[in-house]
């Protein structure tokens, strides 16, 4: 009676997942989504890899810790469309702001965030508006 269980509550996540998924409208946003999450955790992965073993300027480490506030942030306030930014630590402390979201609302809650978050801390913010699939309005 528990294997019966087991394999009906696994069919129930199978099911909800295909159906989340595949769904007619959002499925292909929802797929992207998460494709863009698995390239961030990847990309954050191979940082800190790189990062193991060296000498980190105190300056630099400040600079890495507000970038993940920066990026929590952003993730919390835009949802999936959050998972399009990449926020950058330069050099000399300064981060940069990149990527693409769907509308000039989400920009402006991006900025918000960000002039929320960032302190005194120099950031630029290169969000721009996602271009439409099809070329835009100056086709035919």
């Amino acid at each position: 009676m528990k294997k019966r269980a087991r394999i009906v509550g696994l069919g129930a996540i199978a099911a909800a997942g295909a159906a989340f998924f595949l769904h007619p409208r959002k499925g292909a946003d929802r797929r992207e989504a998460v494709r863009r999450g698995g390239e961030r955790l990847v990309r954050e992965g191979s940082n800190v890899t790189s990062l193991v073993g060296t000498r980190r300027r105190r300056g630099r480490a400040g600079a890495a810790e507000l970038r993940a506030e920066i990026a929590d942030a952003l993730l919390d306030e835009l949802g999936a469309d959050g998972f399009g930014l990449r926020v950058i630590a330069g050099d000399d402390g300064t981060l940069t702001v990149r990527g693409e979201v769907g509308s000039l609302e989400q920009i402006r809650r991006a900025s918000e965030v960000i002039e929320r978050v960032r302190g005194g801390a120099e950031v630029v913010n290169l969000i721009r508006l996602r271009t439409p699939a099809g070329g835009g309005a100056f086709t035919g």
